[in-house]
C-alpha cells in the first residue's frame, strides 16, 4: 500500500502549489495527471525515494519512504521513467546496442530477479500492449519513447511487484496503442498490484470514471518558494 499525507512537492525552482494525500491499495489505479511542469515526475521521483518532499510524508506498507529505505522499496517496485530514450542533447544510452530481448532477458538475469524469460507469457502481453512480436529483435536505440515504456512494462507479465509506477506512460500514444496499454496496467491491479501512474490532461487514461478502486488526482503545478499552500486533506478512500 502507497499513502501520501499532506505531501507537497518540491523542487529548486519552487513548491508544489496543493498537499496530496490518497492510499493506494493492491488493486488500486492512481492515475495523476496534469501538464508540462506541473510536476508529475517530481511526485513519481518522490515515490521512487530519488527527491525528499518538502513537507508531509510518503510511506509504503506503513515504513517511510526515506533515503535509508528507498533502495530496499525500489526493489519491490516495476518503475517506468518518463525518459526512456537518448535525445541529440543526450549521451547514448549503454543498452542502444541491445536487442530488446536482450535487454530484458538482461534485466531478469539481475540480483533482485535471477528469472527466466517465459516468452510465451511475454509474447501475451507484447500482444495486450499492442507491439509486434518482432520487437524482440530489434535494436533499443530504434523504439520510440512510447514503444520501450511498453516494452518496459511488458515485465510485469514476468514478475509481479507490489507497487507499479509509471511517469508518463501513455505520451504519445494512438488512442487503440493507449487503449492497449490500459487493458494491461488493468491486469497488473487485479494481480494485486497498487499501480501509480501519471499522464498528460487530454491522456484516456484521466478521462475514467472514479471509483473504489481507480482513483483519479489533478495536480495544480508549482508556486515560486515562499508561496502559501493550500493543504486539501482528500484522501482517496475516504473512510481511512
Amino acid at each position: 500500500m502507497l499513502e501520501l499525507k499532506n505531501v507537497i512537492l518540491h523542487t529548486a525552482g519552487g513548491d508544489a502549489q496543493e498537499a496530496l494525500s490518497f492510499l493506494v491499495r493492491g488493486g488500486d489505479i492512481c492515475v495523476v495527471g496534469g501538464a508540462q511542469g506541473s510536476g508529475k515526475t517530481t511526485l513519481v521521483r518522490s515515490v521512487m525515494g530519488f527527491c525528499p518532499v518538502a513537507s508531509g510524508y510518503i510511506s509504503i506498507d506503513g515504513e517511510l519512504v526515506d533515503w535509508r529505505s528507498a533502495r530496499t522499496f525500489r526493489r519491490q517496485t516495476l518503475y517506468i521513467p518518463a525518459h526512456v530514450v537518448a535525445t541529440a542533447q543526450d549521451e547514448p544510452n549503454p543498452f542502444d546496442d541491445l536487442t530488446v530481448m536482450q535487454l530484458l532477458e538482461d534485466l531478469l538475469a539481475m540480483g533482485v530477479n535471477q528469472l527466466r524469460m517465459d516468452k510465451e507469457r511475454l509474447l501475451q502481453a507484447w500482444a495486450l500492449l499492442g507491439l509486434d512480436a518482432q520487437i524482440g529483435d530489434r535494436r533499443c536505440a530504434t523504439l520510440s519513447a512510447g514503444e520501450m515504456r511498453r516494452v518496459l512494462l511488458s515485465i510485469g507479465s514476468q514478475i509481479h511487484r507490489t507497487l507499479v509506477v509509471a511517469d508518463d506512460l501513455t505520451a504519445g500514444l494512438t488512442l487503440e496503442e493507449e487503449q492497449n496499454t490500459f487493458k494491461f496496467v488493468r491486469a497488473l491491479a487485479e494481480s494485486g498490484s497498487a499501480v501509480l501512474l501519471t499522464c498528460r490532461p487530454d491522456d484516456l487514461l484521466l478521462n475514467q470514471p472514479e471509483n473504489e478502486h481507480y482513483i483519479i488526482r489533478n495536480l495544480g503545478g508549482f508556486a515560486p518558494v515562499g508561496v502559501a499552500h493550500r493543504a486539501d486533506g482528500e484522501a482517496a478512500h475516504p473512510d481511512d
